[in-house]
């Protein structure tokens, strides 16, 4: 049966995808686009000079544009091919090995439309088998690539709430055409594949648009599904090197490297790109209007401070009785673990420290522990003008954070 892509005069969104081989694989990815994707889209198709039947198949192809290479040009410069015959305002690059499920391009758009700021968005990545594969992808000082989250659960809170990084696996990935043209696309010096993806958000981040993880997308990504792993190995070793020649001093930030990287660093690379650290805490008892006493808070401080980690200790409340979406949505990490162990994990990390506790004495006494070095706020202070919490924070040397103002790897490593 052959595929056919619907037509579109003006499409919003141009979605380019490589081939080279591996047709059963982009065939299910083609497929899924098609049945998933809302229209008005389009179809760009750029082969690598495949050698098995890929070639006389998307010879076949209906509704989209074709462009066949006669060998290997790489990724990045035939992404750039495709970019270049693209006519929507945005841009997805979609590995053929990439695999889109419901509602997976909205949320995309929306981040992206967000702030002017937003430069790239990815999604979160799933393995075949359903776990997690990608929650955003960290970086050490020396270039290693940790994908964080990898094989987890994808339903824990820690992976589902937005927040920029420095970047995210090329897999599946939305710009702005125009933004991809002003910082020349991606570097044809990475050809044929790795680094690509990540210097492309980094260049983005120098013309000051950021990227972001937009984690209600989701994506299914056969992993090497068009490439052996030892070549892959080959690849990314040799083109890390030339990415940290370039950009060692905007990774300065970061831990040293992610080989055997303790859940210390995986904390502090995931949030090199917070600009401020703000944890407030919710006891467990008190709720005002079916929420926690600190949600006022929370909201004050998502509006004013967009580029700070701002984790909330919700203490364990339930998604039937506390509409976690609404804050995921904006980009606050919310924590239902066990206290103990969850400040276990980042000790003197936090700037500041907002509790609504009063009720529990003893999460009181472990918050104080763990986060000595932090500014303390005690929430019914605070209350009930919440814009004093601005002016404090200011006094404290941690004023707001305009969206406007994005700042390129500003943390270092540790406290």
């Amino acid at each position: 049966m052959t595929l056919r892509v619907p037509p579109a005069a003006e499409p919003s969104v141009s979605i380019v995808m490589v081939t080279y081989g591996a047709w059963h694989l982009a065939q299910t990815s083609l497929r899924a686009v098609v049945a998933h994707t809302p229209e008005p889209y389009e179809v760009i198709v750029v082969d690598n000079g495949s050698s098995d039947e890929t070639v006389a198949r998307l010879a076949e192809l209906e509704g989209a544009k074709v462009i066949f290479n006669p060998e290997n040009r790489g990724f990045g410069p035939a992404s750039n091919q495709g970019a270049e015959a693209a006519r929507g305002r945005n841009v997805v690059f979609l590995n053929s090995d990439a695999i889109v499920s419901a509602g997976w391009l909205g949320p995309l758009l929306e981040t992206l439309e967000s702030a002017a700021w937003v430069g790239a968005v990815v999604p979160r990545f799933l393995h075949e088998d359903g776990s997690l594969q990608e929650a955003g992808a960290l970086l050490g000082q020396d270039g290693t690539v940790l994908t964080y989250g990898d094989r987890d659960r994808p339903e824990r809170l820690r992976y589902r709430f937005r927040r920029v990084v420095d970047f995210g696996g090329g897999a599946c990935m939305l710009v702005r055409r125009a933004d991809f043209k002003a910082v020349g696309g991606f570097d044809p010096q990475y050809a044929p594949a790795y680094y690509e993806d990540a210097d492309l958000c980094f260049r983005l981040a120098l013309h000051g648009r950021l990227t972001m993880y937009e984690p209600r997308a989701m994506v299914t990504h056969v992993r090497y599904g068009s490439g052996g792993l030892a070549r892959a190995a080959e690849l990314s070793a040799r083109n890390r090197a030339q990415f940290v020649s370039r950009w060692h001093e905007q990774l300065r930030g970061r831990p040293a490297t992610l080989e055997r990287a303790s859940e210390r660093d995986r904390l502090y690379a995931r949030d090199a790109q917070a600009t401020e650290r703000i944890l407030v805490v919710d006891g467990a008892a008190a709720t005002r209007g079916g929420e926690p006493p600190g949600a006022s808070m929370v909201s004050t401080l998502a509006a004013g401070w967009p580029r700070a980690r701002i984790s909330w200790l919700i203490a364990g409340r339930s998604e039937e009785a506390f509409d976690l979406e609404r804050w995921l949505g904006r980009g606050v990490e919310l924590v239902d673990e066990p206290s103990a162990h969850w400040l276990a994990e980042r000790p003197l990390f936090y700037d500041a420290v907002i509790d609504a506790s009063s009720d529990d004495a003893g999460l009181r006494r472990q918050v104080r522990s763990s986060q000595p070095q932090a500014m303390l706020f005690d929430l019914n202070d605070l209350e009930p003008d919440v814009d004093l919490i601005g002016a404090r924070l200011a006094d404290a040397g941690i004023p707001p954070s305009p969206a406007t103002d994005p700042r390129f790897g500003v943390r270092s490593f540790g406290p």
